[in-house]
């Protein structure tokens, strides 16, 4: 054995200095290590060497092979990145690679086994269903025909009461109006209006006023001498069909399922069916009674046919209005420009027909530019009323003495 002693303290050699003495320490002992190597080891052939050198990945490779893998994993591909880190578990440079690797490997074989994907929301496109219940909309215009209802009920009862004074008049109109709108509230807090039936109920009241001022002009026209119904025979028919048609459009939109958007269009279809058939009709025969009657028996075809179809296309409530829009400025259109020329030739036959054509051919053509609107379909939610979603809240009081109880929640 040999050693060296360093006749000086270490921290005074230079670095070349100690480079040397631990060189010549550590010669004799690589010398014996090298003399105690197996034959077959010192003289392994170089081909083999050189194998087992390449067997092994330079860096630059095993990254390129991770880069690959993750790539496939950012993209969704979870089986096909799980192939790729699998190999390259077992070839990492390092242990902090090689869990890393044993992680992302992990969770693409648990996404793969359970079929996850990669989406986008809106590559996904799958909302929860929504509240089977009626949005506000349809809640507000249900309360102003449910106050304009009452109202008519008040002014019915007045034609039978026949009042001295003005209280007698005005008091009965509003207090049906609040409690008509008493009702509607003590209904939707209590049973809960599913989506579409509140809009169901309005379409089914005017459909039935409609109906009403249809066949009674069309009864006093057609019979002027047989019979002569007062005031309260038409006024009581005419707020009893109405409120019958309401009615009727709850219950069956309630049992068989609706939108504000069908609804909507059935009675768009009644009113505009009508319209049409009715003042051609009266265009074509002189009698004012043909015309009311085809316009009534149109007024029924149409309700049924506005519902059937409206099942099938699904049209959304804003594009029934624009519907009726076009219905409406179509009329005034041809029946002004019918006017303006005419002018003091005008007359009744001819102003049916200009009214007749204009708001046919308006609502066709609110129609065709209005097609590519988004539809409105029945919803499958859960039905809710309005106590099921009060929250009880407990708050200090101001005083500090006590506590102050209360609910919270929206319409």
């Amino acid at each position: 054995m040999c050693g060296i002693h360093f006749a000086q303290p270490l921290g005074m050699l230079s670095g070349k200095t100690v480079i040397v003495a631990v060189a010549l320490a550590l010669a004799p002992l690589l010398a014996t290590a090298e003399t105690s190597k197996p034959s077959s080891i010192r003289h392994a052939p170089k081909r083999l060497v050189q194998a087992e050198v390449a067997a092994a990945p330079t860096a630059p490779t095993w990254d390129a092979a991770y880069a690959a893998a993750r790539a496939d994993m950012l993209a969704g591909r979870f089986p096909a990145a799980v192939q790729k880190f699998e190999a390259l578990l077992f070839t990492a440079p390092d242990a902090s690679n090689r869990l890393l690797v044993a992680e992302l490997l992990a969770a693409c074989r648990t996404w793969a086994q359970g079929g996850f994907v990669l989406a986008t929301p809106t590559q996904l496109a799958l909302p929860q269903p929504m509240a089977n219940r009626r949005t506000l909309d349809e809640l507000a215009i249900l309360y102003t025909n449910a106050v304009l209802n009452g109202v008519f009920a008040g002014i019915v009862i007045d034609t039978y009461s026949k009042p001295k004074s003005a209280a007698g008049y005005i008091l009965p109109p509003l207090g049906l109006a609040a409690a008509s709108a008493g009702v509607v509230g003590l209904l939707d807090q209590t049973v809960g209006f599913r989506y579409g039936v509140a809009q169901s109920t309005v379409s089914g009241m005017y459909i039935g006023f409609e109906e009403a001022l249809v066949w009674l002009i069309w009864h006093e026209a057609n019979y002027p001498n047989s019979s002569k119904w007062g005031d309260r025979t038409v006024a009581t028919l005419t707020w009893g069909m109405g409120t019958a048609g309401a009615l009727t459009g709850g219950i069956v939109g309630t049992l068989l399922g609706t939108t504000p958007g069908r609804a909507a269009f059935m009675g768009s279809a009644a009113l505009w069916s009508g319209g049409v058939v009715g003042t051609l009709a009266g265009a074509i025969d002189k009698k004012s009674t043909t015309g009311l009657l085809a316009g009534g028996i149109a007024l029924n075809l149409g309700a049924i046919g506005g519902a059937l179809l409206g099942a099938e296309v699904s049209p959304s409530i804003a594009r029934v209005r624009f519907i009726d829009l076009g219905g409406l400025c179509g009329g005034l259109l041809f029946g002004g420009l019918y006017w303006a020329i005419a002018d003091k030739n005008a007359s009744g036959r001819g102003m049916a027909a200009s009214l007749g054509i204009g708001m046919a051919a308006g609502v066709a053509t609110a129609w065709v530019f209005t097609r590519n609107m988004e539809e409105d379909f029945p919803r499958t939610g859960p039905t809710q009323n309005a106590l099921a979603r009060l929250v009880p809240t407990v708050t200090p009081s101001t005083n500090g003495a006590g506590l102050v109880l209360g609910v919270a929640g929206a319409l």
